[in-house]
């Protein structure tokens, strides 16, 4: 996450700045009466088997932590930069050879051109197909890359790996089951060089090609940097960005609305969802907004707005500075999210 463009941002929605500054700091709460969800035990089940143990061996492998085997051999993947060559190479196929360790439906690379200024690379793709309404698309997704600054390496466990995992998690623990809507598990390339700038690379390339292609993508959520908090205070925010009110589909502002709606019908305990409604649109949702404008994309993060994550691009990025029962349930509230809009068939 490119945290300097943020923060210019930030100052420019003066307007969304004040009134995120008011939902905050007077403590107005953010969560809505539950309407949209209706309480689902298999979802609950899927819900309380997030644990620490589930989320770190990928964290741990990503960060260099450990050294996974890739393509049959150990591999200790050192940094994740998306000009790295080798180590990004292996990045992506560690994902693409988990996904298809779960079982579904396909597991694929797409591979993009890049530019003047960004290498080619790849997406990496797993999904599983609905049963009644495959033509309606749900994409859970995370960046895979990472970017030192003024560094050789930065381990970027927070940046994204944190996101990736529980992406993964969502795959494995998704599989076998029933949807209505088909759910795609996207593992994007070059988030850290402004995929909304260009549709020739990462996700600008996924979603200008899917714009193209005329598909119906009903739903886009980008999990970013889960896992950092420093508050004492509970309950923790977390935080969910769309485009400003007026300017969002209103599934948009639906995806919120059902994302507040799990949290309280699960007891997702000790978070509080909090809506930010300025265009942030500084990750892979972003390039949605850009270069596929009808889909809905929101953007699920840890608190970013007075507790900044100060490791993050650097080789402190590392999993020893996590909060870990924060994440956990940060991604319970994910994995319900994406339960419910992809519509489970409950009858397993």
């Amino acid at each position: 996450m490119l945290a300097q463009l943020k923060r210019m941002a930030w100052k420019a929605s003066l307007l969304g700045v004040i009134a995120v500054t008011l939902l905050v700091v007077l403590g107005i709460p953010s969560v809505s009466a539950v309407g949209t969800v209706t309480y689902n035990p298999l979802v609950a089940t899927m819900i309380s088997n997030v644990s620490q143990t589930e989320l770190e061996s990928v964290v741990e492998d990503l960060s260099g932590v450990t050294s996974p085997i890739i393509g049959g051999s150990p591999y200790t993947i050192l940094t994740r930069d998306s000009d790295s060559d080798e180590p990004i190479d292996m990045a992506e196929q560690y994902v693409y050879e988990t996904l298809q360790t779960y079982g579904l439906d396909s597991v694929y690379y797409q591979n993009y051109p890049g530019s003047g200024k960004v290498d080619p690379g790849r997406n990496v793709i797993g999904e599983i197909t609905g049963d009644t309404s495959p033509d309606e698309i749900v994409i859970i997704g995370s960046h895979l890359d990472d970017q030192p600054w003024g560094e050789p390496v930065a381990p970027g466990a927070d940046d994204d790996a944190s996101g990736v995992s529980a992406v993964l998690y969502l795959a494995r623990t998704f599989a076998g089951k029933s949807f209505t809507r088909t759910i795609r598990f996207i593992a994007f390339g070059s988030e850290e060089n402004a995929p909304w700038t260009s549709n020739r690379y990462g996700s600008g390339y996924y979603a200008d090609q899917a714009e193209a292609a005329g598909e119906n993508i009903v739903a886009m959520i980008e999990a970013d940097a889960l896992a950092w908090n420093g508050s004492s205070r509970l309950p923790r925010i977390v935080e969910m960005h769309t485009r400003m009110t007026n300017k969002a589909p209103a599934a948009e502002l639906a995806l919120v609305d059902m994302w507040e709606d799990v949290i309280a019908t699960y007891e997702i305990a000790d978070i509080k969802p909090t809506e930010f409604n300025y265009s942030m649109k500084y990750s892979d949702h972003g390039a949605f907004w850009a270069f596929y404008r009808e889909v809905p994309a929101v953007l699920l993060i840890e608190q970013e707005w007075d507790e900044w994550n100060p490791y993050w691009h650097t080789v402190n990025d590392t999993i020893d500075t996590f909060n870990w029962p924060y994440y956990v349930q940060v991604t319970r509230s994910l994995v319900g999210l994406a339960a419910h809009q992809a519509q489970i068939i409950s009858t397993q």
